[in-house]
């Protein structure tokens, strides 16, 4: 039942990942959630076992984003609606930059480890259904923003 919440929760929240940045140069944020969504978000952290919170995906660096999206292009986690094939030319095109794959937290993402710029770990594999596939979808939105 709580992970049926969370998954709505986060079903209703796609802008989440946008609205962060970090210290790295990354593209500027595109949308702003309310203060009640992101404290909402914490709170559905908990329930995932996320020590309670999630981590940010919109805080996640190039490398991470290119090694997360490794992970759910192989593992099919981004739906039947064309998002895999869009999926793929975005990876492509990520990984075929210059160091991408030397980055810190590649090598997590290829794991299904995301890592937040504040230090925030979730593992995808803990992840079920829904959940895992918007997190993916998340991070698909994050990848493009370094291209």
């Amino acid at each position: 039942m709580m992970i049926r919440v969370a998954a709505a929760v986060l079903l209703s929240l796609p802008t989440i990942a946008t609205a962060q940045t970090t210290a790295d140069p990354v593209p500027a944020a595109t949308a702003t959630p309310a203060a009640g969504a992101k404290s909402l978000l914490g709170q559905v952290g908990g329930l995932l076992g996320g020590g309670g919170a999630l981590p940010q995906v919109g805080t996640i660096g190039a490398g991470n984003a290119a090694g997360l999206l490794g992970y759910c292009v192989r593992n099919k986690l981004l739906g039947a609606t064309g998002g895999q094939t869009g999926a793929a030319g975005v990876l492509g095109r990520l990984t075929g930059q210059k160091d991408v794959r030397t980055l810190p937290g590649y090598q997590a993402g290829q794991a299904g480890q995301v890592q937040a710029a504040n230090g925030q770990t979730l593992s995808l594999d803990g992840l079920r259904g829904q959940v895992k596939n918007q997190v993916c979808n998340l991070v698909l939105n994050r990848a493009r923003a370094f291209l």
